[in-house]
Order: structure tokens, then C-alpha cells, then sequence
């Protein structure tokens, strides 16, 4: 035993020199993001009242006090701008120190000057070092993926997935996605024959884990028709780990040893899943090259490992580096997050927005008769046939757009820097150094200096000319965003939306159970719009309640409209 205590000694010498260096990190870190806030409020920059010790955490409470339960950290951010003394619609920009949640940020809430940070040559292409610990759990151990990563290192992985994304290969994976969403058609014919009420939601995100499964790693999952498929489930259960504790009030859930463990062996599990499909998917890249066969399409994953085999110097028999392996385990968990869960919550939007507006939906019935015909079963098969047929939708388009407008499911996010100052119409101007540059597309798509009646769904905005008053200025629709970092999957999301949205809508009508649901709530919904399905806090924004609802057989007969 005593030969043990110097090592024992040892041991704990460095365990304190770590919590110290990490301690002195977070009061460095601190205080120089509080130094910061303090020099730019005596500037004069817009900010909410700001405490040395706190922050701006106490504007976030007293912001998450006046809104309903569980509403997303973007409603939070909305009412501390409207809440700040000079504006009723709140200031264009602001700043907001919320550390240690997040270090400091320039809220934007005016597309003018959300135009000036894409514009801009290093800012528009740079991504906080903060979010890799917010992916870490996603995406695995230094949360590192497209998303986070930046310079050299964000190109090169960039340019490996990007040849799935051209047009022509997303038109090859459409047979497949519409085969996904025939089951989920078959799926709602089954709901329709029953009068209970059921939630849209968890069968949309059923749909696109097996659409997801399809294009990343090109398997067939079988969540619709057999239940969770183990890697689906293993995703999930670390999507619900990350985010039991993701809000500003319990943060410090993070920091819990049992929930830091949890995550890293699901972590683990996940890995193992996902390199299994790889394994998988490199015997049958091999295979394929062997023949001379061509895949009748590439895979997320097919199109890495064609990218990666055809380095120079590389054989087809060579076995993938660990290096190349890790990278491609984090990039394709992005992948499934990020095309499974705004997707999802996207086609439940639709359907939630088209049940309250049947002047739209008459409209869109109306466009999908011109295009299809009106034998309304040989849609899926025209799809099929003719992928590019899809474009020939632009008010499906256009209530696609609307709807994302009004539930956008996320926010967009660059690192500033000292050559960026940022002007607003009035001439104030926002030093941009040291601080994470947020544009909030809710509080943009809402602004009502540039959307005329910003709370009614109008598709038609998306439509007319260039000098109609309902024509959206430049930018001010942002889901997708704009510059280097734009969205890489943005065409194929649309497709997907829209090729489900003509295959069900014709077929069925859904019913808004929010009313029966929340009929005995009393809980004051002004500063969510007097939304009931507003946003709430679930990886990408979600409407509230996963959109209950009950669906029937429409009876519609094409042409009768």
C-alpha cells in the first residue's frame, strides 16, 4: 500500500492541475467576454441592461417568464429585442451575453444587415469554435462535421459529399424516397379509417429516418414497416440525451457524470452501427467496380468512398484509414440529424398550415391536377418516371416557402471579425470582433417592415412581381441562408417536400385537433402570436404537440375544385 501513494499522489497532483487550468479557463473566459459586453455597452450599442456578474441571463428569464411552457429559445430571443426601450418591434441588431451558455452574440433581426454578414468574404465562410461542443454529442467526440468546421478542413470535406447533391443524382434517389413515402401514404389510408385522433409528427420523422436511411447509407431501415431499426434507435436515444439538457435553465443537466456517461457509450453504440453499414456499403462499392456495374445511385456514403478510392495512389482493396473512418462516422451522423429533423417537423407544418387554409389547399389540389392529371393514384408513378417533373410545382413551392417562413426550424450562425463593422439603415454600426453573429430567422421572416401582414400565410408573396407590395425584399427569406455556408441540401429538401405534399394532398384531409387538445390550457399565448402550435425546443424548432390531428379520404375529385 505504501508503494502506491506516490502514485496515488501523483495522480491526484494532476487531476487538481486540470481542474485548475479548466477553472481559470472558464473565469479568463468570463471575464474577458464580460470586459467585452462592458466596453460595447458604454459605446452605446443596443443590448438589454447588462449585469458584470449575469449577463444578460436575467433579460432571457424575464423573457422565458412572459411566454407559454417549453417555447424555443428564438421566442426568448424575439421578446428580449421587443422588450428593449426605443422600437416596439425591437431594435434591428443587439447584443446578448449569456455566457457561460454560449459566448457573446450579435443578434440580427433586419435582412439589410443579415445581407452584410454573407457578404462579407471571411465571415460569411467562418463557424463559432463553440458549436463543436454543441455537436459534440450529435456528431461524437470534438463535434466536428460540416456544420463546425472551418478553412481548409471544411473545403475539403465539403467537396467530398458534394457530387451526391447535383441535380441529376438527386433525381436518381427520388424512386426511392417515393417508395418510403407510398408506405407512409398507406400508413395515413389506415389512420382514415379510424375516427381517433393521432400525432403527424412522429410518423413524418418515422418517414424520413427511412428516406435518411436510404440516401446516407443507402439501407433499407424498415422503421415504417417493422419499427426501429437499431442504429435509428441508437440515434435517437443520443437526440434525447442531448437534449434533456439544452435549455439556458438546465444547463447544468450537461454536466452531470451519469448523463456525460450515458452519452458517450450511446455514443460508442452509435459508432459501432454506423460502421457497420460502412463496412457494408465499401463489400458492395467494391463489388459493384468488380462488375463494372453502375449503383443506381450514389449514397451519401457511396459518393465518400468514390471520392475517397479515387485519390491518387489508392487501391479499391485498400481498407479505409482510421483517420478517413472517423471522419466519416461524424459526418454521417450530421447527415442523419440534420436530413431526418427539420425535414419531418417541415411536412408536419404544411399539412398543420394547409388544414387551416382551405383556400390554399384548393389552390395546391388545383396545381397537382394540372401537372399529374387527374388519375390521382399515377402520381407516384409520374414521379418516379420523370424526377424533374416536381419543378413544375411553383405554388407547392411556394406554400413550401411560406410555411418555413412563418416555422422556420432553425437559425443561422457565423463568427465575426475586426474588419467587419456592420451598418443598420439608421447608421448605427456593430462591431462584430470577438462575437458569434446570429441571424434570428424567426424574428426576420416576421419583421412587418418587410412583410407586409407577416402573420398570415400567403404563399402568393412567393409569386408575384417584383413591384406587388407582398414582393419580399432581398434576403428576407433566410431558412436556407446565403453565401459560402448556404445550406448544401436545400434542393433536395424542397424535392422531398414536395413530392410527398402531391402525393398525399389530393388523397387526404386533415383535421386540427390543437383546439381539443389544448381546450382546457390557461396559458396566455399573445407573445407567441396566439399560436398553439407554436415552436418548441426539440433539435430543430418544432410546432408544439407534434401536430395532433385526425386525417379522412378527401372525396376530392380532381377538376372539381
Amino acid at each position: 500500500m505504501d508503494s502506491a501513494r506516490p502514485i496515488l499522489h501523483a495522480f491526484g497532483g494532476v487531476l487538481i492541475s486540470i481542474i485548475a487550468v479548466r477553472i481559470f479557463s472558464f473565469v479568463s473566459k468570463g471575464w474577458r467576454y464580460r470586459t467585452l459586453m462592458k466596453k460595447l455597452e458604454k459605446m452605446g450599442k443596443p443590448m438589454p441592461e447588462h449585469s458584470s456578474l449575469l449577463g444578460h441571463l436575467l433579460a432571457a428569464k424575464t423573457a422565458s417568464e412572459e411566454l407559454p411552457p417549453q417555447a424555443h429559445s428564438t421566442y426568448i430571443l424575439d421578446r428580449i429585442g421587443k422588450n428593449m426601450v426605443g422600437n416596439k418591434n425591437g431594435p434591428p441588431a443587439y447584443y446578448f451575453d449569456s455566457f457561460p451558455v454560449s459566448i457573446p452574440m450579435l443578434i440580427i433581426r433586419d435582412p439589410y444587415i443579415a445581407n452584410q454578414v454573407t457578404n462579407h468574404a471571411q465571415v460569411s465562410a467562418e463557424k463559432p469554435e463553440s458549436l463543436k461542443s454543441w455537436f459534440e454529442p450529435i456528431t461524437g467526440k470534438g463535434g466536428i462535421n460540416l456544420f463546425t468546421q472551418n478553412g481548409q478542413e471544411w473545403k475539403h470535406d465539403h467537396q467530398l459529399f458534394l457530387p451526391f447533391f447535383n441535380n441529376s443524382n438527386l433525381d436518381a434517389t427520388m424512386p426511392s424516397v417515393v417508395e418510403q413515402m407510398l408506405i407512409f401514404r398507406n400508413i395515413l389510408r389506415k389512420r382514415a379509417q379510424s375516427v381517433e385522433m393521432f400525432r403527424l409528427e412522429p410518423l413524418t420523422q418515422l418517414l424520413m429516418n427511412d428516406v435518411i436511411g436510404r440516401v446516407i447509407f443507402n439501407a433499407d431501415l424498415g422503421n415504417q414497416t417493422y419499427g426501429s431499426h437499431p442504429l435509428t434507435e441508437t440515434m435517437l436515444r443520443q437526440l434525447r440525451l442531448k437534449f434533456a439538457a439544452n435549455n439556458v435553465l438546465d444547463n447544468i443537466g450537461q454536466l452531470n457524470p451519469l448523463r456525460v456517461f450515458s452519452i458517450w457509450n450511446n455514443s460508442r453504440i452509435l459508432n459501432q452501427h454506423i460502421r457497420n453499414q460502412i463496412l457494408k456499403r465499401v463489400d458492395a462499392f467494391r463489388d459493384a467496380k468488380t462488375r463494372h456495374e453502375q449503383l443506381e445511385f450514389n449514397s451519401v456514403l457511396d459518393q465518400a468512398l468514390e471520392s475517397y478510392y479515387s485519390e491518387p495512389g489508392r487501391k479499391q482493396s485498400d481498407p479505409l484509414n482510421k483517420e478517413f473512418l472517423d471522419i466519416l462516422c461524424a459526418q454521417l451522423r450530421m447527415f442523419f440529424f440534420a436530413g431526418y429533423d427539420s425535414t419531418a417537423a417541415t411536412m408536419s407544418t404544411c399539412c398543420y398550415l394547409l388544414s387551416k387554409h382551405p383556400g390554399v389547399l384548393a389552390k395546391l389540389r388545383a396545381e397537382h391536377d394540372s401537372v399529374f392529371g387527374r388519375n390521382i393514384a399515377a402520381c407516384p408513378g409520374m414521379i418516379t418516371e420523370n424526377p424533374s417533373i416536381i419543378n413544375s410545382l411553383p405554388y407547392t413551392h411556394a406554400v413550401i416557402k411560406e410555411a418555413l417562413r412563418l416555422f422556420p426550424p432553425a437559425n443561422g450562425i457565423r463568427m465575426g471579425c475586426k474588419d467587419l463593422v456592420l451598418k443598420g439603415r439608421d447608421g448605427t454600426e456593430y462591431p462584430t470582433e470577438g462575437v458569434a453573429v446570429q441571424t434570428s430567422h424567426f424574428s426576420v421572416h416576421r419583421n412587418p417592415e418587410y412583410w407586409p401582414r407577416p402573420l398570415e400565410f400567403l404563399p402568393e408573396r412567393f409569386l408575384v412581381a417584383p413591384d406587388h407590395e407582398l414582393y419580399p425584399a432581398k434576403g428576407a427569406w433566410r431558412i436556407f441562408e446565403y453565401g459560402p455556408r448556404n445550406c448544401t441540401g436545400q434542393a433536395f429538401v424542397m424535392k422531398e417536400v414536395k413530392a410527398l405534399l402531391a402525393i398525399i394532398c389530393r388523397e387526404f384531409d386533415f383535421q386540427n385537433c390543437y383546439d381539443e387538445v389544448y381546450a382546457d390550457e390557461q396559458i396566455d399565448l399573445a407573445n407567441v402570436d396566439n399560436e398553439r402550435a407554436y415552436l418548441v425546443e426539440h433539435g430543430a424548432a418544432h410546432p408544439r404537440g407534434d401536430f395532433p390531428c385526425r386525417v379522412s379520404l378527401s372525396g376530392y375529385v380532381p377538376g372539381d375544385a
